[in-house]
């Protein structure tokens, strides 16, 4: 056979084969069996198991198809197989869609223990720290998303308990915005005459006392037993037949200069603000706020027993977040305030009873500006802020 029949041979069959592919392609991927195969794309993928081509994967489209569709967004971006490129495209779909946001934001945020894991993946699916640090910041992103989040979730708040569960740095001017000057969080214990009215006045005349014998209202209180640097007083309270332990800052003749000092990272306001977190959050290593009334400036705590522990035992506070304190991390809280005198050791268990300097971080809560304060929080709006929020997770 010379070369021009042999060519033409290998092209006909060529052509047959080709035929046939075609025909067997008609056949296998008709109009119905398309739609059949989207249809079941779509409700693997909610189940959260993952149907893709060997090369691409999912499209942009299908892909936030498919997040809309699901319970859980999460379960469905980390099983996406996407470039990153893609995937980060995606995500600012997901942020730049009102309704889509607020689902994802919702999903992210009411579980903080998970937080650091969803960052893990997202950072991993998206190309890396800058890519996700993109995504955060620009327009569109996750920044301006949980901005608008925030303000319809103050808006929409019936309690300072609605906002605090879900970060404890809320900006006291907005929070006397919402609940007014007179807020409170907690009630008085039982035993208190006249409850929030009569704690008041009771404290009113605790105030300019300093006996230690003193006793009004259903409260006798005790010496004053040490303070910080913020201005903050401490003293012992018995109510009934349980103690109690009241902190308090006595700046009450100037509502803008009691606001300023609310505000100081160690104040009576914002270690309530963390106290509470912590405990609508579900963890224990704090000290139990009972109650909290703006109008006095002033916290009671149930008295934590035990003894404070050796300096040693907390001079590494890095490891003291990683061990003896062992969870704050997981839900953003960052212990800073080395003092034996601010710890309690009771059957080897130690807690703090005084929340200090701690710092909050967790990426998908960024500081929102005029709700949320930054000091001495890395929690905020800068790339710095960001960057950390990252690194921590890792």
């Amino acid at each position: 056979m010379n070369c021009v029949s042999s060519i033409s041979f290998k092209s006909s069959v060529s052509n047959v084969n080709q035929q046939k592919s075609d025909s067997l392609n008609k056949k296998t991927l008709s109009k119905p069996a398309q739609v059949f195969l989207g249809t079941t794309l779509m409700g693997l993928a909610a189940g959260g198991v993952y149907i893709a081509t060997k090369s691409k994967g999912v499209s942009i489209d299908n892909a936030f198809k498919l997040v809309q569709n699901s319970a859980s967004y999460m379960d469905v971006l980390k099983t996406l197989k996407m470039q990153p490129k893609n995937f980060k495209q995606l995500m600012f779909r997901i942020t730049s869609d009102e309704k889509t946001s607020e689902k994802f934001i919702k999903e992210v945020i009411s579980n903080p223990r998970k937080s650091k894991e969803n960052v893990r993946i997202l950072n991993k699916k998206i190309g890396g720290d800058n890519e996700l640090m993109d995504w955060m910041l620009r327009p569109n992103g996750y920044q301006e998303a949980y901005y608008k989040y925030t303000k319809k979730a103050f808006n929409y708040a019936k309690h300072p308990d609605d906002l605090i569960k879900t970060s404890p740095n809320w900006n006291i001017w907005k929070l006397t915005e919402k609940f007014g000057t007179d807020f409170t969080i907690g009630q008085p214990p039982q035993g208190v005459s006249g409850g929030v009215d009569g704690y008041r006045n009771t404290f009113y005349q605790a105030l300019s006392n300093s006996n230690a014998g003193f006793e009004s209202g259903g409260m006798k209180f005790g010496d004053y037993i040490g303070g910080g640097l913020s201005g903050k007083a401490v003293r012992k309270v018995e109510i009934g037949d349980k103690q109690y332990i009241m902190k308090f800052q006595p700046e009450l003749g100037n509502q803008n200069l009691k606001d300023d000092i609310s505000m100081k990272s160690d104040s009576t306001f914002i270690n309530a603000q963390i106290d509470r977190y912590l405990e609508l959050n579900d963890s224990k290593k704090g000290p139990k706020l009972v109650f909290f009334d703006y109008k006095t400036n002033s916290s009671l705590y149930e008295l934590t027993e035990g003894v404070a522990p050796n300096q040693n035992q907390i001079n590494d506070i890095l490891e003291l977040n990683k061990t003896s304190l062992k969870g704050l991390n997981d839900i953003g809280i960052y212990y800073n305030d080395v003092n034996t005198g601010n710890f309690r050791v009771n059957d080897n268990n130690m807690s703090f009873i005084d929340s200090g300097e701690s710092s909050f971080v967790d990426f998908f809560k960024p500081g929102v500006a005029a709700y949320h304060f930054t000091l001495p929080n890395l929690n905020g709006r800068s790339i710095s802020d960001t960057a950390a929020a990252i690194n921590l997770a890792k």
